[in-house]
């Protein structure tokens, strides 16, 4: 995989160069096993996301502009009408920057803020979201419409806010230490929440020639609140997320300041905010475990494999998919992507490249479930399941065949059945319970 840092260092020579030609979005899938090159040519815009669209199973390029929301241009030129629509709304604020102008020279801190701008909007287009706005330091995007599925537009916002970390913890640093910028203090915050159709008004803001089509309602304010309160480096999730999907735990902490040595928990936003009759309203927020929730998103395993923390380990003798089945038909599911529909039968495959040398056969495949969420029974909730064994054995040639095949396979059936994450963990161990490989699926349900 290419090393993002040299991703990054593209990007940022790029910024400011209006000369360089636009091509067309390539198949290249950058950060992903396959992924060997850039495209041919430099690119001034749509680089990174010709190269992380493809990881989320998304088509094309997402060129929508900033400003008013593709669903909405009917409202501009100060129309007076209104509309509820769900959204998901995602701020980022880049933590820092601002006191570069006092250390470096003007030139540089532009274009190193530019830089640090355009990859948040690249990553945001990349998983469907529409930049809405820029405000110095921090990015405001919606994810959502009336042709997504609001479960989906859910899973873009956090796929996006988690592949923003690895693109901006994996680039961005390296490049600051590069060049004598002190990067100790650098970093990010991110908060998302989301407002359902009754929560969620749009409407033109201003005149028709000075003015915005923007969304108002709670769960709009609260992502902007969030991101105040999120730690470094963090995304923090507002009730609204955690309440449509039914959030597990696993994949979110509560915050905690240390004050005085005493630590103290913030599950809900402070200050707390008060309805109409004075009651307080107790709005729940959580921190966006992002060391666990990468090990099941479809991030490219050798990714996820590098970071320091990781569970997961990478073989690149082994294959671990996941593929919806309908009529017979294998359609591939890519990992926390998108929300499938509850009884879709599923079949998780394992296959070995067994002329790699170093694996002892017989190997053996072990599956563990963990279904999540307020569906799931309590005695199974959040708890991993008995692991089921499938061997792997060599395949030896017999009298019809020369030579063995080059594959050996397992597979297990599962089915779509509680509404939330849900994840498949597979290990294989060689014929001395060696650990040789380790991964996780995660599958999201309506």
């Amino acid at each position: 995989m290419r090393n993002l840092e040299s991703l990054f260092n593209e990007v940022f020579d790029m910024v400011g160069t209006e000369t360089r030609v636009l091509e067309k979005a390539s198949n290249s899938t950058a950060l992903n096993e396959k992924f060997e090159t850039l495209p041919s040519g430099p690119q001034r815009e749509y680089i990174l996301q010709s190269q992380i669209r493809p990881i989320f199973g998304k088509d094309g390029i997402n060129s929508t502009p900033i400003g008013t929301h593709p669903d909405f241009l009917h409202l501009e030129n100060g129309s007076s009408r209104t509309v509820n629509q769900y959204v998901c709304t995602l701020f980022v604020d880049i933590k820092g920057s601002t006191r570069l102008s006092l250390l470096y020279p003007l030139d540089l801190v532009y274009k190193f803020k530019n830089a640090v701008i355009k990859t948040c909007v690249e990553v945001i287009r990349s998983l469907d979201g529409c930049v809405h706005r820029i405000m110095g330091d921090a990015v405001m995007a919606f994810f959502g419409g009336n042709a997504t599925e609001k479960e989906d537009a859910i899973a873009d916002a956090i796929n996006c806010a988690t592949t923003l970390r690895a693109v901006l913890e994996g680039s961005i640093k390296p490049w600051m230490v590069r060049n004598g910028i002190e990067a100790k203090d650098f970093g990010f915050r991110v908060g998302c929440d989301f407002g359902d159709d009754r929560e969620v008004l749009w409407g033109n803001f201003g005149y028709s020639n000075v003015g915005e089509v923007s969304a108002t309602g709670l769960p709009v304010d609260m992502a902007s609140k969030l991101q105040g309160l999120a730690s470094k480096n963090q995304t923090m999730l507002g009730q609204g997320i955690l309440n449509f999907i039914n959030w597990p735990e696993n994949y979110s902490k509560i915050k905690e300041n240390t004050r005085s040595g005493e630590a103290r928990q913030l599950p809900i936003v402070t200050p707390n905010l008060t309805n109409k009759n004075g009651n307080p309203i107790n709005y729940q927020m959580r921190l966006l475990r992002y060391e666990t929730y990468i090990e099941c998103s479809a991030l490219p395993r050798s990714l996820k494999a590098s970071l320091g923390d990781t569970r997961v380990i990478n073989n690149t003798a082994i294959s671990y998919k996941c593929y919806t089945v309908t009529d017979g038909n294998e359609v591939e599911y890519l990992p926390s992507s998108r929300f499938l529909e509850k009884n879709v039968s599923l079949i998780f495959k394992v296959i070995v490249n067994t002329r790699i040398n170093g694996l002892y056969f017989p190997l053996t495949a072990i599956f563990t479930k963990m279904n999540n969420g307020e569906d799931v029974p309590m005695e199974e909730r959040e708890k991993e399941y008995p692991p089921v064994e499938k061997v792997l054995k060599k395949p030896i040639p017999n009298k019809f065949t020369k030579s063995p095949s080059q594959f050996a396979k397992a597979t297990l059936n599962e089915a779509t059945l509680y509404r939330g994450l849900h994840t498949m963990k597979c290990e294989i161990v060689d014929r001395n319970r060696n650990i040789l490989f380790r991964d996780w699926i995660g599958v999201m349900i309506k």
